[in-house]
């Protein structure tokens, strides 16, 4: 497994179209636990955008959500 890290826009841009997957963190609604176990796919440069804000703001909150290529 990678080390767990805050992935910068151009990480998220590359994969699009691409699954990535992220380490549980306390969420437990259903669309945080799909993510865990499933991964998710990044449909395209908004969706990248968006994921690179997010991982940054949680990282801001002691959160890391540790995206990376394999489950």
């Amino acid at each position: 497994m990678e080390n767990k890290t805050i992935r910068d826009l151009n990480w998220f841009k590359k994969r699009i179209g691409k699954r990535i997957f992220r380490d549980p963190d306390n969420c437990k609604c259903p669309t945080c636990k799909d993510v865990v176990k499933n991964g998710l796919i990044v449909a395209n440069k908004n969706h990248a955008e968006y994921l690179a804000m997010t991982d940054n703001d949680f990282e801001r909150e002691g959160i890391k959500l540790n995206y990376r290529d394999k489950q």
